[in-house]
């Protein structure tokens, strides 16, 4: 596009020089060659008349390049009025221009679709080695040996999990389900996902969600807190704690919040946090270290479901996520159910 925009600017500079040059010769002749038999009230006439015609020349330019704007913002525009306003050759180059650029999205549309199939069929050809590999932990006699083995194990089918999903998440549109949901039952879905690890370090947890239904796509949202989850283990403190709770402010307007009593975000840290990649300076003791890759996808998955993410956090004190559900009853509910 910026091609075409330059190329048309080069047309309109030809055609200011064109007026300008036209300008200075008439002056230059009639001024110069032909003083004897001109007046000069005859040539400041001349020269009149002649900008007003430039004048109008470049207000219906600029009128001209003004449509031409709104045409290629998104305006409805027909191909005709496209075309007389560009100029044949700069049109067809522009046609040119957009026909391959379909064909290039055309192409990374297929290279992600082909990548997430690959994907898909790796994460589920990869379940029978882990499969096997709890089975032989399993008759394992070293104790701390079967711990670690099957912390590691956990740890992968976690991991393949997250590479399933955000993969998903690269062309989703096919993927989400809106339905009307208990959140207390997605709650305890990704509990269920973390227990290995919520058990393993202990964790206290209070749920202060009752009968609260909201709209949404279940798996995408046990995905969610199962990222919540899993940065309240990463980042937790002695005696760790998560608290869920929720409240409805309006008839299907629900406000859900997830509060763990980690080491926190530093202040200067939070408008980052959300950023894909962004590390902290507070990473985990020990073999993990953060990916930065768990609050973006909750955002994203935020924007996907159509829910207001915030986040506040004191150092030391730990987070507190924040969801705020849009009621969508009128778009999902028939009269019956309202």
């Amino acid at each position: 596009m910026n091609k075409i925009w330059k190329q048309y600017a080069k047309e309109r500079y030809q055609r200011v020089f064109g007026i300008l040059a036209l300008w200075g010769f008439l002056n230059f002749y009639l001024f110069f060659l032909c003083d004897a038999d001109f007046y000069v009230w005859d040539l400041i006439y001349l020269n009149l008349l002649l900008g007003s015609v430039a004048v109008c020349v470049l207000v219906c330019d600029f009128f001209r390049y003004r449509r031409l704007q709104k045409c290629l913002v998104g305006e409805e525009c027909k191909e005709q009025e496209l075309e007389k306003l560009m100029g044949m050759q700069i049109y067809r180059a522009w046609k040119q221009e957009e026909e391959q650029q379909k064909k290039e999205l055309l192409q990374q549309k297929k290279y992600l679709e082909d990548l997430s199939d690959y994907i898909a069929r790796w994460s589920h050809e990869a379940k029978l080695p882990l499969a096997a590999l709890k089975l032989m932990n399993g008759r394992n006699e070293n104790e701390e040996l079967r711990k670690e083995m099957e912390s590691s194990i956990a740890r992968l089918e976690s991991l393949m999990h997250t590479v399933l999903m955000g993969s998903k998440l690269e062309r989703p549109e096919h993927d989400v389900k809106f339905e009307r949901i208990l959140l207390e039952e997605v709650i305890k879905e990704s509990i269920q996902n973390q227990a290995f690890f919520l058990i393993r370090n202990h964790f206290e947890l209070d749920i202060q969600v009752k009968d609260i239904w909201i709209y949404s796509d279940r798996r995408w949202m046990v995905y969610l807190l199962d990222q919540l989850i899993g940065n309240a283990v990463k980042y937790k403190k002695e005696n760790p704690k998560i608290v869920f709770w929720a409240e409805e402010k309006e008839p299907g307007q629900v406000r859900f919040g997830i509060q763990d009593f980690g080491i926190g975000i530093p202040k200067e840290e939070l408008p980052y946090v959300f950023q894909k990649g962004y590390v902290g300076k507070n990473l985990r003791k020990g073999n993990y270290y953060s990916t930065g890759m768990g609050l973006y996808f909750v955002e994203k998955i935020g924007k996907l479901l159509h829910i207001k993410i915030s986040l506040s956090s004191e150092e030391g004190q730990g987070c507190c996520v924040t969801l705020d559900f849009q009621n969508l009853s009128e778009y999902f509910l028939t009269e019956t159910d309202r």
